[in-house]
């Protein structure tokens, strides 16, 4: 599959994600923290709709970042990789 039908496929998947779920304390913005830069599915649209991990932590004015497998705050999974700094 070519990478632009894969980011077509993830942008489809994270607008219906923000449509049919409700709101919760974690909220849809979790959602999209959890899989913005970690996740396999939505990686084909890392440096297009959004930075890499270690990118957005040098952004942040950090020294670098990885993903890490933590419990996740988005309500459709429980655990997830999660972007964090260093």
């Amino acid at each position: 599959m070519k990478s632009s039908s894969k980011l077509i496929i993830a942008a489809i998947v994270v607008v219906m994600a923000m449509t049919f779920v409700e709101e919760t304390e974690a909220g849809i913005g979790a959602c999209f923290e959890t899989w913005s830069r970690c996740s396999r599915w939505s990686s084909p649209a890392t440096g297009i709709l959004w930075r890499s991990c270690n990118s957005r932590c040098r952004q942040l004015g950090r020294r670098g970042g990885n993903c890490r497998l933590v419990p996740s705050q988005c309500p459709l999974s429980n655990k997830a990789y999660q972007c964090q700094c260093y």
